[in-house]
């Protein structure tokens, strides 16, 4: 491992956010076990903020918004200048933004986090089954909510026990920033591997596991994400064959009705009329995004129409 970035750790030292604390429950069961819950949202990405903000009420989850923007050009050259690695100034952003958080969690001695992304899907059971494993493992550092494992369905899977595995050794691909659960102590050692090696943020999760013997992965994910948009362009289209061969490799048998799925990004441009429901509203999107009605069928079926109301719509696209 090497030492500290010096640039890196001067730009989380000065990085400028604004954070909304928002408070959708004083008896949250959640938050009586987490000492804090960040969400990371870029300034730019108003129908992800309404769509989290929308989420996380039904959920009664509360939580610190954190704002970010865009790193600075004139940042970005000096670590890229500094360091030579291949990563765009989008993901230097993502880094940062986790990194800020790690750093708030050391800062303030917070026994324990969460931080999540804006665009996380959340499983139908999802408090109960994330208390059930912080008290079944309550000395836990690392905990992926949910994981982009490109080798789960070759060889992963067969390390699961009791909802909850480690990932072989030799495995690669492994992502999922998206919805992270921290101890101090795993903080700590996020924040010196980031610190230390820059890269995308999630790019050398095995170290997390080698390192921490209480580090573990949910399966079922608990928290799973909109792969099929994306601010960092890995996104996979709706009903491509990139994203059938993401849900093949990375799960086995994917039940998209285990979660509260939605597509926000397919409301891009298209008005509610005053007589939608839910359901026609989300049909009329489909139609003008995938334009295929074998597909448009398939996506329907894996959408959670009782969950999100066609007045949660009109809060996710509030523009105000």
């Amino acid at each position: 491992m090497g030492k500290l970035n010096k640039h890196l750790t001067k730009i989380i030292e000065k990085y400028k956010v604004k954070v909304i604390d928002i408070i959708n429950n004083k008896n949250s069961v959640i938050n009586k076990k987490i000492s804090k819950i960040f969400v990371i949202n870029l300034i730019h990405d108003t129908e992800k903020r309404n769509y989290i903000i929308t989420l996380l009420s039904k959920f009664n989850i509360n939580y610190s918004l954190v704002i970010v923007n865009y790193i600075p050009d004139q940042l970005f050259n000096t670590i890229y200048n500094s360091t030579k690695l291949l990563i765009t100034k989008y993901e230097l952003g993502c880094c940062v933004s986790h990194l800020w958080c790690l750093n708030q969690i050391i800062l303030n001695n917070y026994k324990n986090a969460l931080i999540l992304e804006d665009d996380i899907i959340l499983h139908k059971n999802f408090v109960n089954r994330l208390i059930n494993i912080l008290e079944s493992k309550p000395k836990i550092d690392f905990l992926l909510l949910g994981a982009h494992d490109f080798f789960f369905s070759e060889c992963n899977y067969q390390n699961v026990k009791d909802k909850l595995y480690k990932p072989d050794k030799k495995s690669k691909k492994l992502y999922g920033a998206h919805a992270n659960y921290y101890s101090l102590n795993g903080a700590k050692r996020q924040y010196y591997i980031r610190c230390s090696e820059i890269g995308f943020f999630d790019k050398e999760y095995n170290l997390m596991f080698n390192y921490l013997d209480e580090s573990y992965i949910c399966y079922p994910n608990l928290v799973v994400s909109n792969v099929s948009t994306s601010s960092l362009n890995h996104e996979k289209k709706l009903g491509s064959d990139v994203e059938k061969d993401y849900y093949q490799r990375c799960f086995i048998n994917f039940n998209f009705n285990k979660y509260h799925f939605i597509y926000i990004h397919i409301f891009k441009d298209i008005d509610i009329k005053d007589t939608d429901t839910y359901k026609s509203y989300i049909a009329r999107c489909l139609y003008s995004h995938v334009n295929d009605f074998n597909k448009i069928n398939e996506i329907a079926n894996r959408l959670d129409c009782d969950f999100f109301k066609i007045e949660d719509i009109k809060a996710i696209k509030n523009k105000s």
